[in-house]
């Protein structure tokens, strides 16, 4: 169900991958494994940015306008 709570916690989710994301890239300069921790902290950064354009297209999206006419910023 699309509500004003998903899209929130979508945006939520993003911003935790991203921040995931910069913080396993300072830990891959000083990993015993720095090429797979540099992997998974690219994954990580590329997941918030597809989270967001997710979070971005429902929001726009003229079909769900009526599940967020009711939101409050």
């Amino acid at each position: 169900m699309i509500s004003c709570t998903t899209l929130r916690s979508t945006v939520v989710l993003s911003a935790g991958l991203l921040l995931s994301g910069i913080l396993l890239l300072g830990l891959a300069q000083s990993a015993a494994l720095p090429v797979p921790t540099a992997h998974l902290a690219l994954l990580a950064v590329l997941g918030g940015a597809v989270t967001l354009g997710f979070a971005f297209a429902l929001a726009v999206s003229p079909w769900s306008r009526h599940y967020f006419d009711n939101c409050e910023h």
